[in-house]
């Protein structure tokens, strides 16, 4: 294994990212059936099954794309992407109806335009950074990066969805903390999203509920005025044991656990599954990041660099909350768990994301690029 994660980490990450998505049609199937009967009139028990099926093959053909694909010119476009990332934040403001702006509809599917934005900003990001790595830093030359992201972050809460947000920030501030970008710069970034958040939660109550919630919930999680998310997710983790109730079984995806095919398919997992599955969907998402780092600190140049450190990092992290959020180790939090979860935007982002990735690890093999990395020796 381990001369296998060093001379095909691309393959490893791309393995175990088809591996977890099979693992989450499993867990979605076996969790979303008592869900189905509560529409009007009542789906059939494999609906989820079946719609998660197809964005998961176009996953799967978006990451052999983005993998046969230089990413050299996704880098090229990314100002293009960028463009068409934030026009489809300011179009879901204007065409959705609901009180919360996050997802377009189109012929019976959504997807959401902030899943787009994170790849789009993550190669523009790489592609301005490359351009002034050999030069003297100064504010005006990453004005552009820094414009996009604050109107993308503007966007993103006003939807509103402020733990998007604060993923999007957290990738931002990270990424420029690899370049020579005074820290300076990054507390201001970092100060500027907690003032915005502190604002919108104690000044104008967004979500102010969920905060107390949080609170009463750090300190007794079974208390009746605590999280019943919470609550129901820590019963869905400890009902499971070491090997799980078996598939199917599960008790709590009878409507007690909240989102038990998105937000909570940890939790359904660990119920059906037990401690054993759990430890072996976490062993997928190490070997993702341990892949990630590799093909990462190995890229033959800045771009590539960059581009794989923002997408591990989008994936990541977005999973550690997710998990965090289960856990109640943080607040609840609407935020999908990569490639596991009910959810094709983020899937077919993740997936093309993951193939990028690989992409730059294949195009540091090649002979050419081997000799000129030791030119540049």
């Amino acid at each position: 294994m381990k001369a296998l994660l060093e001379r095909h980490p691309d393959k490893v990450m791309m393995l175990s990212a088809m591996a977890l998505t099979m693992i989450g049609l499993i867990v979605i199937y076996s969790s979303s059936g008592p869900f189905c009967q509560f529409f009007k009139p009542p789906r059939p028990t494999w609906y989820f099954l079946m719609r998660q099926s197809a964005w998961a093959l176009a996953a799967v053909v978006a990451m052999y794309i983005a993998y046969r694909l230089n990413y050299h010119v996704i880098i090229k476009l990314s100002p293009i992407l960028m463009i068409l990332s934030l026009s489809g934040l300011l179009a879901v403001l204007i065409v959705s109806s609901s009180d919360i702006k996050r997802w377009i509809y189109v012929a019976g599917f959504t997807f959401q335009p902030s899943e787009f934005f994170k790849f789009a900003l993550v190669a523009f990001m790489a592609k301005m950074v490359a351009r002034n790595a050999r030069q003297e830093f100064t504010p005006r030359r990453y004005i552009a990066v820094i414009a996009a992201f604050a109107l993308g972050a503007a966007l993103i809460i006003k939807e509103p969805d402020l733990g998007t947000t604060a993923l999007v920030t957290g990738v931002a501030a990270l990424m420029l903390f690899l370049t020579d970008v005074p820290k300076r710069y990054i507390v201001i970034i970092a100060l500027s999203f907690f003032a915005v958040a502190s604002f919108l939660v104690l000044g104008l109550g967004y979500e102010i509920d969920r905060v107390q919630q949080y609170g009463i919930t750090l300190k007794d999680p079974f208390n009746p005025e605590a999280s019943y998310q919470t609550r129901q997710s820590l019963v869905s983790l400890g009902s499971g044991g070491i090997i799980g109730r078996g598939l199917g079984n599960g008790a709590q995806k009878h409507l007690y656990l909240p989102e038990r095919h998105t937000d909570f398919i940890l939790s359904a997992a660990a119920e059906e599954g037990g401690f054993v599955f759990v430890m072996v969907i976490l062993a997928f998402y190490g070997l993702i990041a341990w892949s990630g780092y590799r093909i990462a600190k190995t890229a033959i140049d800045i771009e590539g660099s960059f581009l794989a450190w923002g997408i591990l990092l989008f994936i990541m992290l977005q999973a550690i909350i997710n998990i965090s959020v289960a856990m109640g180790i943080f607040p609840v939090k609407g935020m999908t768990l990569p490639f596991l979860s009910y959810g094709g935007s983020s899937l077919l982002v993740c997936s093309a994301g993951v193939g990028m990735i690989a992409s730059v690890a294949r195009r540091s093999r090649s002979p050419r690029h081997y000799l000129m990395r030791f030119k540049n020796r």
